[in-house]
C-alpha cells in the first residue's frame, strides 16, 4: 500500500543483507522507488533497480545515488577505510542518510575511540546530509554463527554463557530505518535500538533449540579459544574489546530501550519470536541447499553468511600451497591465517564463482580471481576448484586444486 511521503527515490546500500532486504521490500510496498546496491543483486525483488557493485566503487555509487532523496547505509566492513569518499558521494544537504550504527558509540568520545561505527558517523556528519543514526544493540542474526554446531548435534561453545544481551530483530531495525527515510523529524537524531529484554546467551541457545525442535546444549568456551575463533574474521583489537564487553554483561546486563515502540507504535520483537521465525536456519540442510547458500553468500561478498555453513573444525587440503604435500589444515583460525598469508601480496579486484556442482555428499565450485601481484604490478587471472564435503548440514572438508599455481608471498 502506498504511503504519503516526500521521498520519491531511495537507495538501499546493502540491499540483500539481513536488514537491507526488509527495507527494500517495505519501501517498495509503500510506493517509493527503490534502488538497491550490493555486490550481487540477482535476488532483488521485482520492481527494484539493482546495481551490482562494491560500495567503494565510487563511479557506481555516483550512478546509484543520482536523484535519490533518502539513503540507507549499512557499512559492511570492520574498518572505516574509504568512508570519507563514500560519505562525500552519498551526503548532501537535504538528502536523508540513515546509517545503521552501534549502541557502543558515545557522543562524548572522539570518533577514533568509537571504533568503525563512530568513524562512519563522523564522516556522514561532515558530508552535510540530513543524518539519522540507528545505534543498534547486538543483532539477533549474530546467533546464526551457532548454526553449524546445532545442525551437527554438537554443543554450542560460547564465551560467557551468562552474559545477558538485549538482541534486536533485524525487522525492527528495518521498521525504524524506513520511518526515518520516509518521514520528517528524524534529522540529527541518534536512536538507541534494542530488543525488549536482556537474556543470557545460554537462554538464547535454549530458545533456538526449542524452536528448531532439536536437542541443543551449550558449553562455556574459554577466553583464548573464543579469541582464536574470532581472529578468523576480526582484528585483534576488535576481538579483545568484544570479549571484554561480553564479560561485563555477566554482572551488568545490556541496556534495554523502548525506542522501537516509541517510534513505530509496536514493541520490539522478542528473541523467542526471532528464533521461531529462523528455526529452519538451524536445522540440518541437504547438501544441495548448503551448496546453493554457500555460493550465493560468496557471490554477494557475505562471508559472515558463508561462515554459518562451515563447521568450525573444517579440514582443508591444498597440495599446491604446501609444496605438493597433502598437509591438512584443521580449524577456521589456522585456515584463515593461511588465507591471509597467501593473499598478503595480492590485490583482489573481483572473484567469480561457477557452480555449485553437486554430487552425493559433496559439491564443487570453480573460483576465478582477477588479481594484481603488488610487488611486481602484474595483473593476472587465477583459477582453482574447491571440492567440499558436507556432513550434518555443514561443510566439514575442502580439497583445493589449482589450475594456476598460487602466488607465494615474499
Amino acid at each position: 500500500m502506498a504511503v504519503m511521503t516526500d521521498v520519491k527515490q531511495s537507495l538501499v546500500i546493502g540491499a540483500t543483507g539481513n536488514i537491507g532486504r526488509h527495507v527494500v521490500r517495505m519501501l517498495r510496498d509503500r510506493g517509493v522507488a527503490v534502488r538497491g546496491l550490493a555486490r550481487d543483486v540477482s535476488d532483488l525483488p521485482a520492481g527494484v533497480d539493482g546495481i551490482g557493485a562494491d560500495i567503494r566503487d565510487l563511479d557506481a555509487l555516483r550512478a546509484a545515488v543520482r536523484d535519490v532523496d533518502a539513503v540507507l547505509l549499512v557499512w559492511p566492513f570492520m574498518a572505516a577505510d574509504g568512508i570519507d569518499d563514500v560519505a562525500a558521494v552519498i551526503g548532501r544537504p537535504g538528502r536523508r542518510v540513515v546509517y545503521v550504527s552501534a549502541m557502543s558509540v558515545r557522543d562524548d568520545a572522539p570518533p577514533e575511540r568509537n571504533g568503525v561505527w563512530g568513524q562512519v558517523e563522523d564522516a556522514i556528519r561532515r558530508s552535510g546530509a540530513d543524518w539519522t543514526f540507528l545505534r543498534a544493540g547486538g543483532f539477533a542474526t549474530n546467533t546464526l554463527q551457532w548454526a553449524p554446531a546445532i545442525r551437527s548435534g554438537r554443543p554450542v561453545r560460547v564465551p560467557y554463557l551468562h552474559a545477558a544481551r538485549s538482541l534486536i530483530d533485524e525487522r525492527d531495525i528495518a521498521d525504524v530505518a524506513v520511518l526515518a527515510m520516509t518521514s520528517a523529524g528524524h534529522a540529527g537524531r541518534a536512536y538507541i535500538l534494542t530488543g525488549p529484554s536482556a537474556i543470557t546467551q545460554a537462554e538464547q541457545v535454549r530458545l533456538i533449540g526449542a524452536s528448531a525442535g532439536l536437542p541443543v546444549s551449550a558449553e562455556e568456551a574459554g577466553h583464548d579459544e573464543a579469541r582464536a575463533e574470532m581472529l578468523s574474521w576480526a582484528e585483534p583489537g576488535f576481538a579483545d574489546a568484544a570479549l571484554a564487553y561480553w564479560a561485563s554483561l555477566v554482572a551488568t546486563p545490556e541496556p534495554v530501550t523502548d525506542t522501537v515502540r516509541q517510534l513505530t507504535g509496536s514493541p520490539a520483537r522478542p528473541f523467542a519470536s526471532w528464533a521461531r521465525d529462523h528455526a529452519a536456519d538451524f536445522r540440518p540442510l541437504p547438501v544441495g541447499e548448503v551448496a546453493r547458500r554457500y555460493v550465493e553468500a560468496y557471490r554477494a561478498g557475505r562471508m559472515d553468511r558463508a561462515l554459518t555453513l562451515i563447521d568450525p573444525g573444517l579440514v582443508r587440503v591444498a597440495p599446491a600451497e604446501t609444496g605438493g604435500e597433502r598437509t591438512e589444515l584443521r580449524g577456521l583460525p589456522d585456515i584463515m591465517a593461511n588465507a591471509e598469508r597467501l593473499t598478503a601480496d595480492l590485490e583482489i579486484h573481483a572473484v567469480t564463482a561457477d557452480g555449485p556442482f553437486v554430487g552425493g555428499d559433496r559439491f564443487a565450485v570453480r573460483f576465478t580471481f582477477d588479481q594484481t601481484h603488488r610487488p611486481t604490478g602484474r595483473r593476472t587471472e587465477a583459477t582453482k576448484l574447491s571440492l567440499y564435503t558436507v556432513a550434518g548440514g555443514a561443510i566439514v572438508r575442502e580439497e583445493v586444486s589449482y589450475f594456476d599455481p598460487p602466488t607465494q608471498p615474499h
